[in-house]
């Protein structure tokens, strides 16, 4: 049985992420604040482990709570962004921009062989450090999730595998591509979009233009969200050859657009390409190679297919 008070525990551990204290940051870590943060990545790494493989399911929800009181211990020191946690990145996802404005830690723990919970915190790059925890709400939305924008406390949770810069209108913002297998039946990948104001952080923007379900009607989406069956298996990346991000063109295997865990690739693959201020809907992205029988691919044309 799942403890539902621990989950409040962890949730309330991610808030105190947003609660530090300001400091001046130094250009370099001292010795000292080196080997307190060794110490805690130590501990860290233990606990990330225990969490992530405890035989016992309730247990791995204890650890998350321990994990995450000792990641915020980590953060409220001063500088602690310079520290690069190498040995904690071997058990859970931290990634950067290329711009180095800041990282994310991110993390999943599996209560039961069904449930996936996500978790994570941002950390800026700046002089009076600060510090936003990611609460996964994916569970609690309700309506279309891709035309919703979000804040660090109403997260559509997920593993980030790439973040990408973009700039729309002058205003710096980031693609974050995540996978969420949170569910018996199927799974997402999907592109949040990250952007920081004087109130925090915000999760989704409009600049998507994508086909609605009927595939009749292009409409403006905050986030991209490809759910699947379980058992396929899906693309979604920037191709930076091709200038445009790269995805699997899905459909329904028993012909029920509605219903997602039935979703297969269909062997097409379609992008989105940025123009103006949008990343626009291009079909047949990367053309399928029709052959004759007994013809065969010429060198170079099957390239990235």
């Amino acid at each position: 049985m799942i403890k539902l008070g621990t989950f409040y525990s962890v949730s309330i551990c991610l808030l105190l992420l947003a609660s530090v204290p300001s400091f001046a940051q130094k250009t370099n870590l001292n010795k000292e604040t080196t080997a307190t943060l060794t110490h805690l990545e130590d501990s860290l790494v233990v606990l990330a482990d225990s969490m992530i493989n405890a035989p016992v399911n309730d247990d791995r929800i204890d650890y998350c709570v321990r994990f995450t009181k000792d990641l915020r211990r980590a953060m409220q020191i001063p500088n602690s962004f310079q520290y690069p946690f190498t040995k904690l990145a071997t058990k859970i996802h931290i990634i950067y921009p290329d711009d180095k404005s800041f990282r994310i830690f991110n993390w999943l723990i599996a209560p039961s062989e069904d449930l996936r919970r996500y978790y994570g915190a941002v950390q800026l790059n700046s002089e009076d450090p600060k510090f936003y925890p990611l609460m996964d709400g994916s569970a609690d939305f309700s309506g279309d999730i891709e035309t919703q924008t979000l804040d660090n406390k109403h997260w559509y949770g997920c593993e980030f595998y790439k973040i990408m810069d973009q700039n729309v209108q002058g205003q710096k913002m980031y693609l974050l591509f995540g996978f969420n297998s949170n569910g018996p039946s199927s799974n997402k990948k999907m592109i949040d979009v990250l952007s920081f104001n004087e109130n925090g952080l915000t999760l989704g923007a409009p600049i998507f233009l994508m086909p609605d379900l009927s595939g009749q009607r292009m409409m403006r989406k905050d986030r991209v969200v490809l759910e699947y069956k379980k058992t396929a298996q899906i693309y979604l990346n920037y191709d930076a050859e091709r200038k445009m991000i790269i995805f699997n063109r899905l459909a329904s295997e028993v012909t029920d657009p509605n219903r997602k865990s039935t979703y297969i690739p269909t062997g097409q693959m379609d992008g989105l390409r940025w123009q103006g201020d949008t990343y626009q809907f291009v079909k047949d992205a990367i053309p399928v190679l029709k052959l004759q029988d007994g013809q065969a691919p010429i060198d170079g044309v099957m390239k990235g297919g």
